[in-house]
């Protein structure tokens, strides 16, 4: 008569050589064909069975280890995705900096533009009952207002697919993220089912008296053993790796980007070519407090300097640009109220020296009247003095001998 514990260790060693060639089943219906060959040699149909779920030589370490290598995949598709989004995220980043510098730029034009008020000029009424006050800009500010505005344009729709790309890379870091701890999941339970009718063998083996079956039993839950306990030190030395790796990509962005800070740095303290003025008037901050407003042309120069300065230690600030109404007032402050002194008087006869209305480099924004630490520049005995008179040159500002405080583009 059979032993039915026999029969039963039978049923259930089939029943655990079929789950343990379900964990294949992933990478299996991957393959472009119907059927094939698991790891072990046994040939499974359309689903994933084995043809054969109680033939001799699968091989539980080389099923679970497709299983393993499907999972590390998944899982360095992930890290790739979630690098490829943070790098979209930097993209965005910098397109946001580019359209904000392009809007930047088209603003320094519209508020630099003049506008000219003569009898008769007021426009059209405005929807509110005012009159409407004309915009004058020169052809050349309006090639470069036209330019900006060009500029934004194409800085937004650059920023338009930064954005897409980034929305775009941030679903595809999850929906991999995603396979990947299911993956991980699904070799868990897997393991598990298979270690739990393991036991359920060896018990019945044992109660059969089966000393053989024991041992195969033992043998086969040693080596699900070794399996389970694979991964930890795998993931233990994936981590190591995963962390040298994150602080060699740390150190070298960390060093990436004090190179482009000092790179910036370095740009900003580099004078350039003065080149003809732009009619644009922005304002330039002085590094120890205040500003001072120049024409387009010389502002980067200006800013250079004042910064150079400060890293030397010297402390300069002053007035820049001024239209024609402030320096009537300065002439009348300076030479007197009647029409000759302000328009006719020679500069060098005011006290102190101010060019006739029309005439000076200031009502063009090419020229400063300097302070040295909040205070006027008025002897060439002063360190801000000497420190402009061995560099200011090299930043395209001259100075004008009878006025130790005035330097312009062309020492006037």
């Amino acid at each position: 008569m059979p032993n039915p514990f026999h029969g039963g260790a039978r049923l259930r060693r089939a029943a655990v050589l079929m789950l343990a060639t379900l964990v294949c089943v992933p990478a299996v219906a991957a393959a472009p064909s119907s059927t094939g060959d698991a790891p072990g040699g046994v040939r499974v149909g359309a689903e994933g069975l084995p043809k054969d779920p109680a033939a001799d030589g699968v091989d539980l370490v080389a099923v679970v280890g497709s299983l393993d290598a499907r999972i590390r995949a998944e899982r360095a598709e992930a890290a790739a995705a979630a690098r490829s989004l943070g790098e979209a995220r930097a993209r965005l980043e910098a397109a946001d900096t580019a359209l904000a510098a392009a809007r930047r730029g088209v603003d320094a034009l519209v508020s630099g533009a003049r506008v000219l008020v003569t009898p008769g000029s007021f426009g059209p009424r405005s929807e509110n009952g005012g009159r409407v006050l004309p915009l004058t800009i020169d052809a050349a500010t309006g090639e470069r207002l036209v330019a900006a505005t060009e500029r934004v344009t194409a800085e937004a729709e650059r920023r338009s697919a930064a954005a897409g790309a980034v929305r775009a890379q941030a679903r595809r870091a999850e929906a991999a993220r995603s396979e990947a701890e299911a993956a991980a999941a699904r070799r868990a339970d897997l393991l598990d089912e298979a270690e739990r009718r393991l036991a359920e063998e060896l018990d019945e083996a044992t109660i059969a008296g089966d000393a053989e079956r024991q041992a195969q039993a033992r043998a086969r839950r040693d080596e699900l053993v070794a399996i389970l306990e694979a991964p930890e030190r795998g993931a233990q030395r994936t981590a190591k790796a995963e962390a040298e790796a994150k602080a060699r990509a740390d150190a070298k962005a960390k060093a990436d980007a004090e190179a482009a800070a000092r790179a910036t740095a370095e740009a900003a303290l580099t004078p350039g070519p003065i080149g003809p003025p732009t009619g644009g008037y922005p304002t330039v901050s002085c590094p120890g407090g205040g500003s001072i407003t120049v024409d387009g042309s010389l502002a980067h120069n200006l800013q250079a300097m004042l910064l150079t300065a400060w890293r030397d230690g010297v402390n300069l600030c002053g007035g820049g640009y001024r239209d024609r109404d402030q320096q009537i007032r300065l002439r009348i402050q300076h030479c007197g109220s009647s029409e000759y002194a302000i328009y006719q008087m020679p500069s060098g006869s005011c006290s102190p020296p101010t060019a006739i209305p029309g005439a000076s480099m200031h009502e063009r924004g090419l020229a400063v009247d300097f302070q040295c630490a909040g205070q006027s520049m008025s002897g060439r005995s002063s360190p801000c003095f000497a420190w402009m008179a061995a560099h200011a040159a090299a930043f395209g500002l001259f100075n004008l001998p009878s006025e130790p405080w005035h330097w312009s583009v062309d020492g006037s």
